[in-house]
């Protein structure tokens, strides 16, 4: 009869420090990288809504400009003098600035 091996106990494996501290990091870096991509989806929100709201701002700055170009126009100074009550100034009243 052959000599049988006897069967040995399973070998239990401790676990290693250094494979512990592997996964600690990198499940920390698996959170970082979540973290940081969080932070640039809402900053990328935040700036769509930024340039949205600098269209708006320049479109009222446009529209600001033309309206103030318009009250300034000689034909519009002179009927809100008239309705003001003024009225062309006499030769006599007349002052020429060197």
């Amino acid at each position: 009869m052959a000599a049988r091996k006897k069967a040995s106990p399973p070998v239990e494996v401790a676990p290693n420090r250094g494979n512990l501290l592997l996964l600690i990091l990198l499940v920390g870096m698996i959170f970082y990288c979540s973290w940081v991509n969080n932070r640039v989806v809402i900053r990328g929100y935040e700036l769509s809504k930024l340039r949205q709201r600098e269209k708006q701002l320049l479109d009222e700055q446009e529209k600001l400009r033309t309206e103030l170009a318009t009250l300034l126009r000689p034909q519009n100074l002179a009927r809100l003098a008239r309705r003001l009550g003024l009225k062309p100034p006499a030769s006599g009243h007349k002052v020429i600035m060197p």
